[in-house]
C-alpha cells in the first residue's frame, strides 16, 4: 500500500504491534471496532511488515533428508516401574 491509501488508524496499529507485541487482527480491531476497516487495517500491517523484515524473500533452507538426530538418548533415561509405592504419598 502507499502511503497515500493507508487506512486512518494504520499507525495505532502499528504502534501496538511493535510496541506490545499485540498480534495485527487483535490490534485493528481495538483501533477500528468490529467494522471493514479493521480488514483493511491488518492487510496494512502485514504489507508494513513485510517491507520491513530483511528476510522476508530470502528462502529457507530445507531441513536434511539424510540426516536423523534423536530427539533423546534412550539410553540415558531411567526405565519406567509399575510399581505402587505409596510410602512417599502424602
Amino acid at each position: 500500500m502507499t502511503r497515500s491509501s493507508t487506512p486512518p488508524g494504520s499507525r495505532d496499529v502499528q504502534f501496538l504491534t511493535e510496541e506490545f507485541g499485540i498480534p495485527p487482527f487483535k490490534a485493528a480491531r481495538l483501533v477500528a471496532g468490529k467494522s471493514e476497516l479493521a480488514e483493511d487495517l491488518v492487510d496494512c500491517e502485514f504489507q508494513r511488515q513485510h517491507d520491513v523484515d530483511p528476510l522476508a524473500d530470502v528462502p529457507t533452507p530445507k531441513p536434511s533428508e539424510h540426516e536423523f538426530v534423536a530427539d533423546a538418548d534412550e539410553d540415558q533415561l531411567k526405565p519406567v516401574t509399575r510399581h505402587n509405592d505409596l510410602r512417599g504419598a502424602g
